[in-house]
């Protein structure tokens, strides 16, 4: 497993602040990040073995830069969702793209964009459902197109 892990939770903090504010007594980031959660037979190849702390650091990464730009992200996704207003999305696969997004626009590191799809296309999968996942490598695949 390499950043599978991170993408899930920092997937699992971007939905729980779609519900609640960063100080909701009832909230607790730190309770996601220590969670075990994990699909096993869903797990890719997307790197070299992470440890504990570089995963929570490439998390921390996805959910900073991801909150930071969301209106950017959001930007980015609208032209691609014709006929659908990102407010109304299924709140999984709205996150599931930002995060895609945010790996492909403000990259830690070089991915190749199928690993990033890839990923997504997994966690949509994971949390969502086929239907899902198929609607976020659509629009995913999409934006990678308009870039080539």
């Amino acid at each position: 497993m390499s950043r599978h892990k991170a993408r899930q939770e920092a997937l699992e903090l971007l939905y729980s602040r779609e519900f609640h504010e960063e100080n909701d007594i009832q909230y607790s980031e730190h309770e996601i990040m220590e969670s075990d959660f994990i699909t096993t037979d869903m797990l890719t190849e997307d790197g070299p073995e992470l440890s504990e702390s570089e995963r929570h650091t490439y998390s921390q990464y996805l959910v900073e830069t991801t909150t930071a730009h969301r209106a950017e992200l959001d930007d980015i996704i609208r032209p691609f969702v014709k006929g659908w207003e990102i407010e109304r999305m299924n709140r999984i696969d709205r996150n599931i793209l930002r995060l895609a997004l945010c790996e492909l626009v403000y990259p830690k590191e070089t991915l190749a964009p199928s690993i990033v799809l890839n990923e997504a296309i997994i966690l949509a999968k994971e949390f969502s459902g086929d239907k899902s996942a198929k609607f976020v490598n659509g629009i995913l695949g999409a934006y990678v197109r308009s870039k080539d």
